[in-house]
């Protein structure tokens, strides 16, 4: 059965404990900022995510001014939000983070960066994670921040062997089409090329976390079929 869930952005359901899965089932989550929420809001990311049946629960946390780590406050912390969610039960077997675009508004040293995105990978913990990266032009200031930024989530993401990045920089800047005149949020293009991308990456999350529970299972059936020397008897003279 597939769950659809998004917080706070539809209405679809309100409850993350509405949405909690069995340990069995596959969890998608995304965790975002505005321009995921404008995206789900928009383009039905969502929706067809789960329609796209990579995973069998699709959860979309996403919210308005969100940064990566915002004290403790889940609305405007990622970290603290995907950290509630563990707490209600929600074991995510793989993540897209969207989140840095609030982060570059406010700080600037790519040091500053580095820490925060640590953190949130620590929460995340061993699972295939996907980082959506930032474009951000609406000052010379942002668009040398989010550059730092870029560099920073490659830095870390970079010892993490599930983990990967999506150049949405790259993305944006060959295709300007998809940025809003505000040159940060996107344009119903974008939005709509917004969703395709997370379901690429969907797809490829799928096929990763396949990859390493088959690897795992077959770890387990080797090291269990291995032979064990007979026991030592002993006879009574």
């Amino acid at each position: 059965m597939v769950v659809a869930l998004c917080l706070g952005v539809t209405g679809v359901v309100s409850q993350v404990a509405s949405a909690v899965a069995p340990q069995s089932q596959t969890t998608l989550l995304v965790l975002g900022d505005s321009l995921t929420w404008g995206t789900n809001y928009f383009s039905k990311s969502q929706t067809r995510l789960a329609a796209a049946k990579n995973f069998e629960v699709v959860l979309v946390d996403s919210r308005w001014g969100r940064r990566i780590s915002g004290g403790t406050s889940t609305r405007y912390s990622g970290n603290a939000a995907l950290k509630q969610l563990v707490v209600d039960g929600v074991r995510p077997t793989a993540v897209i983070v969207a989140l840095g675009t609030n982060d570059v508004a406010i700080l600037t040293k790519r040091r500053e960066y580095v820490a925060l995105i640590q953190e949130l990978m620590t929460t995340i913990g061993n699972v295939p994670v996907a980082w959506v990266n930032v474009h951000r032009i609406d000052s010379a200031s942002t668009v040398r921040q989010s550059q730092r930024f870029n560099a920073a989530v490659a830095q870390v993401l970079a010892n993490y062997p599930l983990a990967s990045v999506f150049d949405w920089a790259e993305l944006a800047k060959s295709n300007p089409k998809v940025i809003d005149p505000d040159k940060i949020h996107l344009t119903p293009l974008g939005h709509e090329v917004r969703t395709k991308t997370y379901l690429e990456i969907a797809a490829a999350l799928a096929q990763r976390a396949s990859d390493m529970t088959t690897t795992t299972t077959t770890t387990t059936t080797t090291s269990t079929t291995t032979t064990v020397p007979p026991t030592s008897t002993t006879i009574a003279p």
